[in-house]
């Protein structure tokens, strides 16, 4: 089965449930994207990666391999309700420039 990348970005809705105490009229304020979904890379992490920091560019996106491990899972039930969560912990990880791809596309 091919794999299909989804986008995290929250949705205004799912701003307000998450951050807001009442709903409100104008755009909610908060994260665009759920807290946990940003990934740190210090300057160790990049030359593991074989990534020179002076080629990246603020805003530019990147194509993320990665293998997880899940080192935690829970369900939480409620009388109304089930949730459930998994922890994962990126273990093995590449990256690719896709602005570099569509320029050479483009040539």
């Amino acid at each position: 089965m091919p794999v299909v990348m989804r986008s995290m970005e929250l949705s205004d809705d799912e701003k307000i449930d998450r951050y807001s105490a009442s709903p409100v009229a104008e755009k909610p304020k908060g994260p665009d994207y759920p807290y946990g979904l940003c990934i740190s890379l210090d300057e160790a992490s990049l030359e593991k990666l074989d990534i020179d920091p002076k080629e990246l560019v603020l805003g530019g996106i990147v194509h993320i391999h990665a293998l997880a491990r899940i080192t935690s899972m829970s369900t939480n039930e409620n009388e109304s309700s089930s949730t459930c969560r998994a922890e994962l912990q990126i273990e093995d990880m590449a990256i690719e420039s896709e602005d570099a791809e569509n320029e050479d596309d483009g040539d």
